[in-house]
């Protein structure tokens, strides 16, 4: 199997064992609306454990998993948990995949598209996890060289976060940076924002972009706690 660089990370965080993982091509498609039992069985092989992964609608709703494959394919945007065991996933194209790791043993992961984090999806995500002082990590998603985007609804990204999120694309259009949206809005609520992302656009030997190929792939972000050893 050929894998990304970076694709899977552990931590160790309140004495468990903390895991994302990023799929690629490779992995197989994580597409709900794809065929049930074979998605299911490629979750299984990709991270093992009982999953969650929600019916995304580029919405805020964030879903409490207090048991392991509670919500699955329930509507909503981002999930959080404070259970071993509980493999919480995001689905993307091209949208922004971020985890979040509490310093107290809480873990998130947010779908982040152009609406939802204008609309506060990774705000809400944190406010979920709180009190824990939060960590976040930013997948694989679309970067602005790949990005264009229209002046009217790029004007609304930089009045509420900035003229850092305007950017041109590698053929000199309008752009959104869609990885300096997320640092923005996680600033907001004083999460740090670590490690680096690769642009779905550009790697097409690894990734599915329905906006640079029209492709219907999607790629999963995972974030699961589990016991040491």
């Amino acid at each position: 199997m050929t894998r990304a660089p970076g694709d899977h990370l552990v931590l160790e965080v309140a004495g468990d064992l903390v895991e994302i993982r990023c799929s690629t091509t490779a992995d197989g498609d994580f597409h709900i609306e794809g065929p049930r039992a074979a998605l299911v069985h490629r979750r299984t092989a990709f991270a093992p454990g009982t999953w969650t992964q929600l019916d995304e609608v580029h919405g805020t709703a964030v879903l409490h998993v207090d048991a392991p494959g509670e919500h699955d394919f329930e509507v909503g945007d981002a999930l959080v948990c404070r259970r071993r065991g509980c493999v919480l996933g995001v689905w993307v194209g091209d949208c922004a995949p971020v985890a979040f790791i509490g310093d107290a043993g809480a873990i998130g992961v947010a779908h982040a598209g152009w609406k939802g984090a204008l609309d506060g999806v990774l705000q809400a995500t944190v406010a979920a996890m709180r009190p824990d002082r939060v960590t976040a990590y930013l997948g694989p998603c679309i970067h602005a060289c790949c990005y264009e985007f229209g002046t009217e609804e790029l004007a609304a990204f930089t009045d509420r976060f900035g003229g850092q999120v305007a950017a041109t694309t590698a053929w000199g259009s309008p752009a959104l940076d869609m990885p300096a949206v997320v640092r923005a809005a996680l600033a907001e609520c004083g999460v740090a924002l670590v490690g680096e992302s690769r642009c779905t656009g550009c790697d097409a030997a690894h990734y599915w972009s329905h906006r640079r190929r029209r492709q219907a792939g999607r790629q999963v972000m995972t974030i699961c706690r589990r016991a040491p050893g």
